[in-house]
């Protein structure tokens, strides 16, 4: 239970700032949406979707210091982190450098000519941001997690102050991007004060020192790389065809039904960046029964937040888009519930799982497979569905990738599938579930207001999931005296999660 607490402890604490960034995020785009209008927000996205860019020209180089770090001495950090910046700074130039001299290409494609200076000015803020990357894994690695906290937390809040000037001034589109990118700046500077500051603990960086495991860091960040390059183009695919065969009208409408649920991003992101370094641990011990154990554990504490999230807003997105997005939005709530049925499967970052396994190679493969599968979809469906065919195709892609992702775990582990599903909890879940929603649903059947239903609704369903979870067993009130049940279900002993 000690474990399981200092576990927990740790997720929510990284998970509390990045759950400010996402939920700064989302209240941007609820916001500037009610602000904006449909066209001039999808005109607005048409620009904020080349942040992809900045994920992918990160290169995989953030994810391979959570590699290193550990397991260099004292005497090779400051090359290594010398060297990690020197490949970041570069990157960031270069990605400030594309975005500039395309700017004018990816602002006719999307018919779009007035967003090319909003381009280019967004292109510094992903520079900054790029080189700045290299701060979250020292602060993780350290253990300087109230760093962390701050800069993601700033993030987030700048996003919200950004929104509310935005709805106060009716500030154009550069406008808005011209602070984004001021605060991009403002970011870096203060993350390299910070990691400073640490120098005690990580050494002075060295840009001139020795360049040790050079070519080693590459060829770990490549394949990590080019999944990640393969698996954002699959994310943001849906939305570029989509502005691309109907302006950015129709993409404002389109990206609110695709929109990210918060909740399910922090959770994710959270519970993966505190529990990759343990499954390389038990990897590297040859520890399978604990690996198998680890991820049938994830899997529960994930799947009964996200499940009935999703099951939730299956029923109730019809009163929900319009009350939050204004009824311009109401066309969103088809794409909406069909983006929704991914839900189900994201439950685990199974790429993360597989990288851990020592296997990064079907990673790439994997997301190669589903971006390609993805893409012709999105053409053929685009052209025979009209609007809706982008998110169709996207949710296909999804469930095959899943697919493949999970044989390729139970061949590698050379387990069952039972061992690493919590069978019992997903029934449990499941079932809570849709008894919640159910009686959601039958005592909120005859009003008609949207913010009513929603209300009483989420109320309704949320107390009824909690009782129904408690007499299941999957939802436990935490014993804060001295006297400790048994370890979870069955009082397993979670000791080997150190």
């Amino acid at each position: 239970m000690d474990d399981d607490r200092r576990f927990s402890g740790i997720v929510g604490i990284v998970g509390s700032g990045k759950g400010i960034y996402i939920l700064g995020v989302f209240f941007m785009n609820i916001g500037l949406a009610r602000s904006m209008g449909t066209e001039v927000f999808g005109s607005f996205q048409q620009v904020f979707m080349f942040s992809a860019l900045f994920t992918v020209l990160t290169l995989g180089i953030p994810e391979t210091m959570y590699f290193f770090l550990p397991r260099l001495t004292a005497e090779e950090r400051p090359g290594f982190l010398g060297q990690t910046l020197v490949m970041l700074g570069l990157n960031g130039f270069l990605n400030a450098l594309v975005l500039w001299i395309a700017a004018p290409s990816l602002a006719g494609i999307q018919g779009n000519p007035e967003i090319v200076t909003s381009i280019r000015v967004f292109g510094l803020y992903g520079a900054f941001l790029i080189v700045s990357s290299f701060a979250d894994p020292v602060f993780i690695t350290f253990r300087r997690l109230g760093y962390l906290f701050v800069l993601s937390g700033v993030h987030g809040l700048v996003f919200i102050l950004l929104t509310v000037w935005q709805y106060m001034t009716k500030a154009d589109i550069f406008s808005m991007f011209a602070a984004i990118a001021f605060f991009g700046l403002v970011k870096l500077i203060v993350s390299v004060v910070l990691v400073y500051r640490m120098r005690a603990e990580i050494g002075p960086i060295s840009f001139f020192g020795a360049r040790p495991s050079l070519l080693l860091q590459l060829s770990y960040s490549i394949p990590i790389a080019m999944s990640t390059t393969i698996e954002v183009v699959s994310k943001w695919l849906d939305k570029f065809v989509v502005s691309f065969y109907f302006g950015p009208q129709a993409l404002g409408i389109f990206y609110v039904g695709a929109i990210e649920i918060p909740l399910v991003n922090l959770l994710l992101s959270s519970v993966y960046s505190v529990a990759s370094p343990v499954l390389n641990k038990l990897h590297h011990d040859n520890d399978t029964a604990g690996f198998a154990d680890f991820i049938n554990k994830m899997l529960e504490f994930t799947a009964k937040l996200i499940w009935p999230l999703f099951i939730y807003l299956i029923f109730f997105a019809g009163h929900l888009i319009p009350l939050v997005f204004k009824s311009d939005f109401l066309p969103a709530v088809v794409p909406f519930r069909v983006y929704l049925l991914m839900m189900p499967v994201r439950i685990a970052l199974y790429g993360v799982i597989i990288i851990a396994l020592g296997r990064s190679v079907f990673v790439f493969w994997g997301s190669f497979g589903a971006m390609v599968l993805n893409l012709v979809l999105n053409i053929l469906l685009v052209r025979q569905l009209g609007f809706i065919g982008p998110a169709i195709a996207t949710v296909i892609s999804t469930y095959l990738h899943v697919v493949f992702f999970v044989v390729i775990i139970l061949k590698l582990m050379k387990v069952r599938l039972g061992d690493i599903l919590p069978v019992r909890a997903f029934i449990d879940i499941g079932l809570s579930s849709m008894v919640a929603v159910s009686v959601a649903i039958l005592l909120t059947w005859s009003f008609s207001s949207d913010l009513k239903i929603t209300i009483l609704s989420l109320s309704i369903f949320s107390g009824t999931y909690i009782i129904l979870g408690l007499k299941a067993g999957f939802i436990t009130i935490p014993n804060f005296g001295g006297m400790k049940k048994g370890g979870g279900r069955g009082g397993r002993n979670d000791s080997q999660y150190n």
